[in-house]
């Protein structure tokens, strides 16, 4: 039989050894928590989200001439579920006068305001655009001729870009007292809409001119091309993509816009598809 203490130095002698087992277990454990815990942190953490597509995007302060970088002008486009429709005047309608003609939109899901910049672009007939900063709210033309005009609207960056993703861009034929007999414009067909540039320039801006415009009814690339000349210097472009032009001096320049076929032939549809501008750098 074992004495009292032989019992005892074993029983230590066990108690030592399961501690030590447990010690070495507890310390695994550890060491894989603590491989495991970045991993799990990583998992868990969330992507920087984008700022509110309703907003401008670049909040820097800047010259509203100054568009900033191509990838600059893609992100501007993912702008989701934004819809404009014109109230007023209807299609093909004709209203009594043209001292006053009262436009009226409805634009969703696209925050407009000279707070942050955007707005939309007004176009009437084929002159410059006109930026209206309250959206929502009627834009009152005066002194429109008697006979046919066409009405073209579509959301615009703080900085002029034109939104072309969804369903942003509305074409309104209406009259004046009468329908004009040598209307030929068709908006059923190809047509391309100058948007910019357009006015004056201060120096500072003209460092990086944006040009842009809208393309309704065709696929360039597959159906045709846009010729862009400034200054006598002409270019092609075959995919629908604003250009950020070189820096001009100071001085008048001509910036020229026409919608041709593949050919290099133009595409006519009432004199809309050939758009020239003079604007000004400003010293």
């Amino acid at each position: 039989m074992l004495s009292t203490k032989l019992r005892l130095s074993i029983l230590l002698v066990l108690t030592l050894a399961i501690g030590a087992v447990a010690c070495e277990k507890k310390q695994d454990n550890a060491a894989e928590e603590a491989v495991a815990q970045p991993a799990e942190e990583a998992a868990e953490e969330k992507p920087a989200e984008k700022p509110d597509p309703g907003a401008k995007a670049d909040k820097a302060p800047h010259s509203s001439g100054i568009p900033g970088t191509m990838n600059q002008l893609e992100w501007d486009q993912d702008v989701p579920d934004v819809t404009v429709e014109v109230l007023s005047p209807k299609n093909d309608e004709v209203l009594e006068s043209g001292k006053e003609v009262t436009l009226s939109f409805s634009v969703k899901n696209y925050r407009t305001g000279k707070e942050i910049g955007q707005h939309v672009h007004v176009i009437i007939d084929n002159e410059p655009y006109i930026a209206h900063y309250d959206a929502n709210e009627p834009l009152v033309i005066k002194d429109l001729a008697p006979g046919t005009h066409t009405l073209r609207i579509f959301p615009a960056r703080h900085y002029h870009l034109a939104i072309k993703k969804g369903d942003v861009f509305k074409t309104v034929v209406f009259h004046v007292e009468k329908k004009s007999d040598e209307f030929t414009f068709d908006p059923s067909k190809p047509y391309l809409t100058y948007s910019r540039p357009k006015g004056s320039y201060d120096a500072e801006s003209a460092k990086q001119l944006l040009l842009d415009f809208y393309v309704s009814n065709m696929e360039l690339g597959k159906d045709a091309k846009v010729q862009y000349t400034v200054n006598g210097k002409t270019a092609e472009l075959d995919k629908w993509t604003p250009v950020l032009l070189d820096a001009l001096p100071p001085g008048e320049h001509e910036v020229e816009l026409k919608l041709v076929d593949m050919d290099g032939k133009p595409i006519v549809n009432g004199g809309f598809n050939h758009t020239k501008r003079t604007i000004t750098i400003k010293e």
